[in-house]
């Protein structure tokens, strides 16, 4: 039986294995919040602080409470926001809790092996630094939300207020999530009765975490744009595309202190390949001018796909 052409697109080993980084970034997440979050009582926003706010108070399971709340977001998501936004989310807003779920398990597993093991990672009584499991703890999450964000996912929870109040008021994402995930955490501090460090400990993560996934869906801020005028543009240009394998732009440039026309090459490259164009061209051209500038993001063939002969 033949696959549809839309059932190719899906099953492409490249979406496979897009599918894949996915379900390990809301895994990996989910460990963060199963193994140092929950059993610290630390609210860092959305549906996972008011999953542990909940349990604190009214001894609700969290991973019940995010799938319910996930849940009912995705029917107010899809009400509001269409289709398109429930497919978005719907795979990581269901797995996280399940996944939650899984990892509450394994760690009642671990501490009722060793009853010690529940001393090892909590702050308050236990050895663990509390210093120490924001900042670990921060980039795992981190780590694990940039993941599924990167290649186009969500695990639910705030994305979906933060679009529908974007799209009827126009408040910006970025002010937003400090409005829902502040009003959370403060939450917690008052119903808590956290003491204030908890709260300065738990606003230290949301910095920390936010500075970690950009970091994973930005490929690491490590890309460079180049920018290179130089006597030697054809050397510099045939060892881009023959020895580095990148694509090059040219621009006609006119030098206005010389009024000479020169042409700039521009090209975009990951900060080791940036190190040895420098030194190439440091060789053939000790008078080239050339800087580079950090990319923040850089999409297209070299860098988040391969060409289509090798797809």
């Amino acid at each position: 039986m033949k696959m549809s052409i839309k059932e190719k697109e899906i099953f492409t080993k490249k979406r496979m294995s897009e599918w894949g980084i996915m379900t390990f970034g809301v895994a990996l997440a989910a460990f963060t919040f199963s193994f140092f979050l929950n059993v610290n009582d630390i609210v860092i926003g959305g549906v996972s602080g008011i999953g542990v706010i909940l349990k604190s108070k009214l001894g609700m399971d969290p991973a019940n409470v995010m799938l319910i709340i996930n849940t009912a977001l995705l029917v107010l998501g899809f009400i509001c926001l269409g289709k398109e936004f429930l497919v978005k989310n719907a795979f990581g807003s269901i797995t996280y809790p399940l996944f939650v779920k899984l990892f509450d398990w394994l760690y009642d597993v671990l501490k009722g092996l060793n009853d010690k093991f529940d001393l090892l990672v909590t702050a308050k009584g236990g050895t663990a630094d509390y210093m120490l499991v924001i900042i670990f703890s921060s980039i795992l999450m981190g780590a694990g939300l940039g993941y599924v964000m990167k290649y186009g996912g969500s695990t639910g929870g705030t994305e979906t207020p933060q679009n529908i109040l974007f799209k009827y008021f126009h408040i910006p994402f970025s002010l937003s999530l400090y409005i829902i995930d502040g009003t959370v955490i403060l939450l917690g501090f008052f119903l808590m009765k956290q003491d204030i460090n908890t709260l300065l400990y738990e606003i230290v993560f949301l910095f920390a975490n936010g500075f970690v996934m950009d970091a994973i869906i930005f490929s690491g801020f490590n890309k460079r744009a180049v920018y290179i005028i130089s006597n030697k543009t054809e050397e510099i240009k045939d060892e881009l595309l023959n020895n580095f394998a990148r694509g090059v732009t040219s621009f006609k440039v006119v030098g206005e202190f010389t009024k000479e026309d020169k042409k700039m090459l521009l090209c975009v490259l990951s900060s080791s390949e940036y190190y040895k164009i420098r030194d190439f061209i440091g060789k053939i051209d000790d008078k080239a001018f050339f800087f580079a500038v950090r990319a923040s993001e850089v999409r297209g063939e070299g860098f988040t796909y391969e060409s289509e002969n090798n797809s």
